[in-house]
């Protein structure tokens, strides 16, 4: 059950942040192009890490062997 709750809470702190990245994103007034890239690509590595973090938390294995 405490598994259960660790991930609950990444998933929690993982909206959060992505939220606010996409809030910058989308409002936008004062950004360039360049940094809206560098915010689409920490956005992007933010995703890849939570991914793979939750599935060696729950056990999922990524590769075939």
């Amino acid at each position: 059950m405490s598994k259960f709750i660790g991930v609950l809470v990444e998933v929690l702190i993982f909206s959060s942040i992505i939220g606010v990245i996409a809030t910058q994103v989308a409002d936008g007034g004062n950004l360039t192009g360049a940094s809206l890239v560098l915010y689409g690509l920490v956005t992007l590595f933010i995703v890849i890490g939570f991914i793979v973090t939750l599935m060696k938390t729950l056990g999922i294995k990524t590769s075939g062997r």
